[in-house]
C-alpha cells in the first residue's frame, strides 16, 4: 500500500519538494553573507541583491499553504473518487481506513518535512534581522506555526475531496475555506492570544527625536490612537498653537510573546488539522461502507 501510494504521488511530492527546497537553499547561499543581510532594504550591488531577491520571494510564498491545500490535499481522494480507482484497492483486502490513513501519513508527513525545513532555513537567512525588526514581521512564515498552517491546509484539502468527491470543487473549496481562515486568524484570534499592552508617548520631540517616531520596531504593533488635552480620542492628531500636544496611545504586543503566540497559532491549526482528517475519516466510511 505505501508503495503504491508513493508511486501515485510522487510526481506531486517531487514538485513540492523542488518549491520548498529549491528556495531554501537560495537562502543558505545568501546566509554566508551573516550580518550583511540587514543591508536588505538598502544595498544594490554585490550578494546583497541575492538577499534582496530571497526577501522578494518570500512575499510571494505567503499563499504556500494554501497551494498544499490545493494540489497536495485536495486530489489525494477527489481523484481517487472521480475516477473510481479506489475500488481496486479495495478489493485487495485494503479497508477504507488503512487506505486514506496510508495516503495521509505519507503525503502529511512529506509536506510537513518539507515546510518545516524551509521554515528553519528561512529563520536563519532571517535572524541578523531580528535585532532591529523583531521575529513578529516574519510571523507567518516561522516554526512552528507555518508547517502547521500548510498540514491544515493539506488537511482541509483532503476533508473537501472526500466530501465533494471532484477535484477541482475541492480545490475551490479549499482555496477559498482556507483562505478564509488565515484571515480570520490574522485579523480577528491573533491579536487576541494575549490582553494587548499600551504605551502613551508625547507627540512633541524628546531628546531630538520625535515623539510619534515609531520606535516599537520589534513588536507586535496592532495600532494608535491619540488623546488631547481634554481627554478625547481620535486617529488623527490637530492641536493649536499654544494648546498642549496630544499623546500616542500605541496598543501592541511585546516582542517576547512572539513564540508563546507561535504555539497558541499552530495548536489551533492542529486542532483543525485533526478535526477534517476526522471528518475525512468518518465521511469515507459513512458513504462507502
Amino acid at each position: 500500500m505505501t508503495w503504491l501510494t508513493w508511486r501515485q504521488h510522487r510526481l506531486g511530492l517531487a514538485g513540492f519538494a523542488v518549491v520548498f527546497l529549491g528556495v531554501a537553499a537560495i537562502y543558505l547561499f545568501s546566509g554566508s553573507l551573516g550580518a550583511d543581510a540587514s543591508t536588505v532594504y538598502t544595498a544594490a550591488y554585490g550578494f546583497s541583491r541575492l538577499v534582496k531577491f530571497g526577501e522578494d520571494v518570500s512575499s510571494f510564498l505567503l499563499p504556500l499553504p494554501l497551494l498544499v491545500g490545493m494540489f497536495a490535499g485536495a486530489p489525494l481522494v477527489s481523484r481517487e473518487l472521480e475516477q473510481n480507482t479506489f475500488r481496486y484497492a479495495w478489493t485487495q483486502g485494503v479497508s477504507r481506513s488503512h487506505w486514506l490513513c496510508g495516503k495521509v501519513l505519507l503525503v502529511g508527513a512529506a509536506v510537513l518535512v518539507l515546510s518545516t525545513t524551509f521554515s528553519l532555513v528561512h529563520m536563519s537567512w532571517f535572524a541578523p534581522m531580528v535585532p532591529e525588526m523583531g521575529w513578529f514581521k516574519f510571523f507567518n512564515q516561522s516554526v512552528p506555526a507555518f508547517p502547521m498552517s500548510c498540514l491544515f491546509t493539506f488537511a482541509l484539502g483532503v476533508a473537501a475531496g472526500t466530501l465533494l468527491k471532484r477535484t477541482v470543487p475541492a480545490m475551490a473549496a479549499t482555496l477559498f475555506g482556507g483562505g478564509a481562515v488565515f484571515v480570520v486568524m490574522a485579523w480577528l484570534l491573533r491579536p487576541n492570544y494575549m490582553e494587548p499592552m499600551t504605551l502613551a508617548r508625547p507627540l512633541e520631540p524628546v531628546d531630538g527625536q520625535s515623539g510619534s517616531e515609531d520606535v516599537l520596531n520589534d513588536v507586535y504593533y496592532l495600532g494608535a490612537v491619540f488623546r488631547d488635552s481634554s481627554g478625547g480620542t481620535g486617529s488623527s492628531a490637530v492641536w493649536g498653537e499654544g494648546e498642549p500636544a496630544p499623546v500616542s496611545i500605541v496598543t501592541y504586543h511585546p516582542a517576547d510573546r512572539f513564540w508563546s503566540f507561535q504555539f497558541i497559532e499552530a495548536g489551533i491549526y492542529l486542532a483543525l488539522t485533526i478535526a477534517c482528517l476526522a471528518l475525512a475519516f468518518y465521511w469515507l466510511r459513512r458513504k462507502f461502507s
